[in-house]
């Protein structure tokens, strides 16, 4: 400071800023609110409501890998999103629970759809073949209607792109999770969003 004192004729001669005695921890803390604890525990069971179909191990992880990047940056929505569609640490094929689709993925949905109704509990296969004159809309609203005939629905996730995300639930469970997804701050619906 001494170099820059004479350079500019003294003005460099104010007291560092007092230095706070709290911990890192407890500055984090006064940031979280009571309504963001809340949110944080909702977006906890609504992963682990998605997941569980897989083994506890790996609803763990997955849980454990969504609330750390809920708590990183992230909003609830894309922590979930981006946890369980990551290509290399996300959700296994085996135990996928979040069906992630473009709005031209027909070969993407006739691949992943079968092992998401498998995932889902559903025993009988699913097919489908692509005919070229219906939008993904449409083909999703197929699978709604078929899942239906085994007590279960297609519901989906406002991801905020124009891709189309959504899982399976039991029919039964629908507003439960509805209402648990917006407590978390996740949109969902029936419809398409």
């Amino acid at each position: 400071m001494g170099f820059f004192d004479r350079l500019f004729g003294g003005r460099f001669t104010m007291p560092p800023p007092d230095e706070t005695n709290a911990s890192h921890a407890a500055i984090m803390r006064e940031f979280r609110t009571p309504e963001s604890k809340a949110r944080k525990q909702a977006l906890a069971t609504l992963t682990e409501t998605l997941l569980s179909a897989a083994p506890e191990p790996e609803r763990a992880r997955l849980v454990r890998r969504v609330l750390r990047k809920y708590a990183v940056d992230q909003d609830a929505t894309s922590a979930l999103t981006d946890g369980l569609l990551d290509p290399s640490r996300g959700q296994k094929l085996a135990y996928l629970a979040l069906l992630n689709v473009d709005w031209r993925g027909f070969d993407g949905f006739q691949y992943l759809a079968p092992h998401l109704a498998s995932a889902s509990g559903v025993q009988e296969p699913y097919t489908y073949l692509h005919t070229g004159t219906r939008p993904m809309q449409a083909v999703l609203d197929s699978y709604d209607q078929w899942l239906t005939g085994f007590g279960k629905r297609f519901v989906h996730l406002d991801s905020g792109g124009d891709e189309y995300v959504g899982f399976i639930v039991d029919a039964q469970r629908v507003e439960a999770i509805v209402e648990l997804a917006q407590q978390a701050g996740v949109k969902v619906s029936l419809e398409g969003f």
